[in-house]
């Protein structure tokens, strides 16, 4: 199955995406981790039945704009980023499917400005804002306004010899994954410059944010919504231990523990995944 290329312009960025499966069919957004971009959701994409998939790379990763030097990269921004994007669809009611960094989007969306429209929600090892400890607030702004100080242009830019060495990198990051996976992400996000190779990604995605939630105000968002909910998750690791300790809190989510790695949509548990995510968007509106 080949998507379809799509431009999504809003009235602040104008967004590329991919499109899968009938036009007509359950209109479902995906949204994909930090670093990443919507080759993410190729692996996937054709095992889903019923269900028009856009995957739109996120403000700033794959072919997308990058935000105005002035404006950060903060995760609110991302849900709002989400609203104009539904809008600029025309999308009244639609699912989310999001991993990692785009599960949060998804869940905050999901719980708060678009509860009403989201017809169910997939997140893939991602659910809520981690929350920050209230006395670690001021270092926390202190540092980030040290870090603006860095004109955008003069920030850290890695740079490769070789589209390969690129692959390579990437399959051996922070969030490993398989070979075939990193050639799917390095090539929407991969440019030539000259002899050498750089990512497309804005370099300021790197920056810590100023703020975050308190425990609290983290859990609230899942907490407040409403459509049928399901969390994928590693089951062991910090997200492992953190929905261990507050599943109790969060009734109304239904959680998916699987082995593998932190791109289980990707390498470990395509059809596991895609088994859930048609269990909950393909029988329609």
């Amino acid at each position: 199955m080949q998507p379809r290329e799509l431009n999504i312009q809003t009235p602040h960025l104008t967004f590329a995406a991919l499109e899968w499966g009938d036009s007509q069919g359950h209109p479902v957004i995906a949204l994909h981790g930090w670093l990443d971009n919507v080759a993410s959701f190729t692996p996937i994409a054709p095992k889903l039945e019923g269900i028009r998939v856009i995957a739109v790379d996120q403000a700033g990763h794959g072919l997308s704009e990058h935000r105005p030097e002035w404006f950060s990269y903060d995760v609110w921004h991302y849900v709002e980023d989400l609203v104009y994007i539904a809008e600029a669809l025309q999308l009244d009611r639609f699912g989310l499917l999001g991993h990692s960094m785009g599960g949060v989007v998804s869940t905050m969306a999901a719980g708060s400005v678009l509860k009403e429209q989201v017809t169910g929600l997939v997140a893939i090892d991602g659910l809520f804002p981690w929350p920050r400890k209230a006395e670690d607030a001021p270092n926390a702004l202190r540092d980030y306004i040290n870090q603006r100080r860095t004109p955008a242009n003069q920030l850290p830019v890695t740079r490769y010899r070789s589209r390969q060495q690129a692959v390579r990198a990437r399959a051996i990051s922070q969030f490993k994954v398989s070979r075939e996976s990193s050639e799917l992400l390095v090539e929407r996000s991969l440019r030539q410059v000259g002899d050498d190779w750089l990512w497309t990604s804005d370099p300021r995605l790197k920056l810590g944010s100023p703020t975050r939630f308190t425990l609290e105000q983290t859990l609230a968002f899942p907490q407040q919504i409403t459509c049928p909910a399901h969390m994928i998750h590693v089951d062991q690791g910090s997200i492992n231990d953190a929905i261990q300790q507050y599943s109790d809190r969060l009734p109304n989510i239904q959680f998916h523990p699987m082995s593998g790695n932190h791109h289980l949509h990707m390498d470990d548990q395509v059809d596991a995944i895609a088994g859930i995510v048609n269990s909950v968007f393909g029988n329609g509106l």
